[in-house]
């Protein structure tokens, strides 16, 4: 019915568009209403309010409104049903549902609170009280967010198949590829990977594939019942997201690689399959016990839109966009999606291959190569990037997802970075801590004789702290951009739980009851007799998408809660049996500190499309209690970090089946099976590669398998597992304990400008955020990942998205999935055609950003003119 209806629209707009283009809007609206057929939810509305409508939903130009979609019929038949008393109430219920919501603009908010602070009997204009239930219905029937309904349909057919066949195999075949391809060059100087995107691209064209080639035979199964092959229905925008997902669960962090790597690379120890495989099983499922907790903040919840998952709805949208007719006058969004790609592929060689200057555009520095404050400061590669135009590579400019983040969060991120820029400037020029002597900007550790830290060096053969040979040695020591980097995350930490205690207490507090709960029920027979019986997960919720997924079956709480659990045995059997040297008891600590910090993390982000792991937080903490053993650390970190890695990554992908109306237990039952397969594949391909590429994680590799994160995993295990943080915290670097106090004082200082002088606070406003900008702001990546996407970020999210809205709506997500596409496909062609086999073009637009001081990146002060050799205290006398 809706879909007739819209189409009626549609085709009276067409006609429309071939009258002239200067008419005005109010004009264009009439001439809708004189068309509309009537069985249209239009036909009883004025030209006016038609105008008022289009507007609304974005369309600004008299052009705008032959592309008329379904969703304004659809949200037109609410508005007539809406009393007014009705719509006044579902208006002021939203001024203080997004009282402080920094994803609702302020013009728009002040609408809000403009129609809802009058009375109905007040309101004597007709154009006033269509306007109250216009605003009502979006709210109510559609999303209050522009975001949100640029991607996501009003509507839902829950007859459309989803768990079928064709759907699960193509999944499986596309996340066994893209999770070995993404394993394989994970560990690649400059990594690629197959996205979410470029896996929608590719399952696409095969779904289509097998609904119309493959025979629909059944195969008898269990008591007469059947597994049909392929069924009479072509592939579905349902099916097409269930691969989707089932690939994405898999796109998550595969954390252990870095305790496998770190181990036989670096520690030497050749740690067998059983250990990998178990400690895999461990890590990646725990995460997902833990989300079963989180629907009830970052799923249902209206306000948490997961901007950054967006992307993924929108392109599923384009890709179903069948014909003009179904998105108006103009190039489609498929049409669109699939020029992006091609113009992402071609482009991408430029910068990566034929000019390199472009990707690494440190134009600055060419003026006075050898200068090394100029070198420092401008430079791209081994300075601060401090440069107006720093790239014009696809690669650098999407570091932080411009066309993704929302601007208010792009913006205060970069306003870190700004900070944390002069922070380094600061200290290396004052020779903080010897400081000189190192590179300014490096995620390296070093010697106190400049050269790099070597842990077999201060080791004994049960992989813990020896005095005797680390006085010989030396401390490890940290670069300025280094001691800032963590400065950052130190102070982050208790900033954020103060903050978010202060300003969202009852959602914390609440949690923390829903968990005892869950746990309590699970020693109820009726728990296990019968769930289905249970009251539904979202009948708290009456938002128009919460109301769709009741149609489903809800995932019950305590089936999230003996994933857990099984997970915790298995973490604890791994640690036991293969003498890990790791206490139990320090398990249960790293996942204490995820109940307390994931709710807030996952909460920020769920609103401003930011990220924040607990890694750092997991080894200071856990370097603390288990001082001088690297090992134990390193597990540890892996489950600390990854609970909160795989929990918000299963959440996002709830969020996006939450969005499209996939039912929940499908969407469970398919990604544990996919995490298991992940397992498998990613630890064959890790094996393989240190097996049997030459050099592997080795600074001369010849296709730059270098391995640079493990790197910087290895130095942390140093720093906070061999050493200890109370080493460097009492001794080596003091300054970083009192960043615990700085963040706590930070967080009180703003919580309480904010709970208690509200109209004063900008709620656009976040200091977490500031603060994750000056974390981003560590080696390697300096401004010069931040700056060029702010251009792009400020153009979309801010002015695009306020001027030109309709235009923003119906191709920005699908603009940032086009050129990642294209970006992934032409960076497989490029290293497999020239860069792995070493052809090189040498000229001066390949060599001139690698030609001066920049690159070289050398210290300020040569530690071979130091009376002894070396800077700081001398052998034996080390903290």
């Amino acid at each position: 019915m809706i879909e007739n209806k819209a189409g009626a629209v549609t085709a009276s707009v067409d006609q429309i568009d071939r009258s002239s283009s200067t008419s005005s809007l109010a004009e264009k609206g009439n001439q809708v209403l004189a068309t509309v057929e009537t069985q249209s939810s239009l036909r009883d509305f004025s030209a006016e309010e038609i105008t008022y409508l289009l507007k609304k939903l974005g369309y600004e130009s008299p052009e705008d409104v032959s592309s008329v979609p379904p969703e304004i019929d659809y949200v037109g038949g609410f508005i007539a049903k809406l009393s007014l008393e009705e719509s006044i109430q579902i208006i002021k219920n939203a001024v203080v549902e997004f009282s402080d919501d920094p994803n609702i603009p302020s013009e728009e908010y002040a609408e809000f609170e403009r129609l809802s602070d009058v009375e109905p009997k007040s309101l004597v204009s007709s154009s006033e009280i269509f306007e109250a239930k216009a605003l009502a219905a979006l709210v109510e029937y559609h999303s209050p967010y522009k975001e949100v309904r640029a991607t996501v349909d009003p509507f839902d057919d829950p007859d459309v198949p989803i768990e079928t066949v064709r759907s699960y195999v193509l999944a499986l075949i596309w996340a066994i590829v893209g999770s070995g391809f993404n394993e394989f060059f994970a560990h690649r100087l400059i990594p690629i990977s197959l996205s979410t995107s470029a896996i929608q691209m590719l399952l696409f064209p095969c779904g289509r594939f097998w609904s119309r080639f493959v025979p629909k035979v059944g195969i008898p199964i269990w008591k007469g019942k059947k597994l049909y092959l392929n069924i009479d229905s072509p592939w579905t925008a349902k099916e097409q997201m269930f691969a989707t997902l089932l690939f994405a669960i898999c796109m998550g962090t595969f954390y252990t690689h870095y305790n496998i790597l770190t181990l036989k690379m670096y520690y030497n120890d050749d740690v067998d399959f059983g250990y990998q495989f178990w400690l895999s099983m461990g890590v990646q499922y725990m995460g997902l016990g833990f989300a079963g907790i989180l629907r009830k903040y970052v799923v249902y919840p209206t306000r948490a839109i997961w901007p950054s998952s967006l992307q993924t709805m929108a392109l599923n949208k384009a890709l179903f966009s069948k014909s003009k007719e179904a998105e108006g006058k103009g190039i489609t969004g498929q049409t669109f999606f699939f020029w992006s790609v091609l113009f992402m592929f071609f482009y991408t060689w430029i910068p990566t291959y034929l000019m390199n200057f472009l990707s690494v555009f440190n134009w600055m520095t060419w003026i006075a190569p050898e200068n090394f404050n100029l070198g420092m400061i401008t430079g791209s590669v081994g300075g601060l990037g401090i440069n107006p135009i720093s790239s014009f590579d696809w690669n650098t400019i999407n570091m932080y997802s411009p066309l993704l983040t929302p601007f208010f969060s792009y913006f205060l991120q970069l306003a870190g970075a700004f900070l944390a820029a002069l922070i380094v400037i600061a200290l290396y020029w004052s020779n903080y801590y010897d400081c000189q002597y190192l590179p300014i900007f490096s995620n390296g550790l070093f010697t106190n004789t400049g050269k790099r830290f070597k842990i077999t060096k201060i080791l004994n053969s049960d992989y813990k702290l020896d005095n005797e040979k680390y006085q010989a040695y030396s401390p490890p020591y940290f670069s300025a951009g280094n001691i800032l980097g963590y400065g950052s995350f130190i102070a982050v930490y208790p900033l954020l739980i103060i903050y978010q205690f202060m300003t969202e207490s009852h959602i914390l507090l609440d949690a923390f009851k829903t968990w005892i709960s869950g746990t309590l029920s699970l020693f109820k027979k009726e728990t296990w007799k019968n769930w289905s019986s249970e009251s539904h997960e979202l009948d708290q919720f009456n938002d128009a998408h919460s109301r769709m997924m009741k149609k489903y079956k809800e995932v019950p709480e305590w089936w999230y809660f003996c994933v857990f659990l099984a997970s915790l045995i298995i973490g604890i059997c791994v640690i036991e049996k293969y003498h890990t040297s790791t206490p139990v008891w320090s398990l249960f600590m790293s996942i204490g500190f995820n109940f307390v910090f994931l709710i807030p993390l996952t909460i920020l982000q769920a609103v401003t499309g930011t990220s924040l792991g607990l890694n750092v937080l997991i080894e200071m903490i856990m370097g603390y209690a288990l001082p001088g053993n690297p090992q134990a650390l390193m597990i540890i970190k892996a489950f600390g970090y990854n609970i909160d890695g795989q929990a918000d990554n299963y959440v996002s992908n709830l969020k996006l089946g939450h969005y499209a109306k996939i039912a929940p237990i499908a969407l469970f039952r398919g990604q544990l099976i996919m995490v298991f397969v992940q397992v498998f594949v990613n630890l064959g391909v890790l094996n393989w590669s240190i097996s049997n590429l030459k050099d592997y994680c080795q600074p001369n590799q010849a296709a730059h398998f270098t391995c640079p994160d493990a790197i910087t995993y290895y130095n942390s295990s140093v720093m906070w597992g061999a050493m200890g943080p109370k080493k460097i915290f009492n001794d080596v670097y003091p300054i970083m304990k009192w960043c615990w106090l700085i963040g706590a004082c930070l967080g009180l200082f703003f919580g309480v400008w904010k709970k208690y002088l509200k109209r004063y606070y900008p709620k656009w406003f976040n200091p977490v955020l500031v603060t994750i900008g000056m974390i981003g702001m560590s080696p390697p990546y300096n401004l010069s990942y931040f700056i060029p996407g702010a251009f792009v970020n400020f153009f979309s999210q801010y002015y695009c998205k306020k001027y030109h809205v309709r235009l923003w709506s119906k191709f920005n997500y699908v603009l940032s999935a086009g050129f990642a596409t294209g970006l992934v496909f032409s960076s497989i062609v490029i290293f497999f055609a020239v860069q792995y086999n070493n052809y090189d073009l040498n000229w001066w637009g390949n060599t001139v950003p690698y030609a001066g001081i920049d690159s070289a990146a050398p210290a300020l002060k040569n530690v071979t003119l130091t009376p002894n050799g070396y800077f700081g205290p001398g052998p034996g006398h080390y903290p």
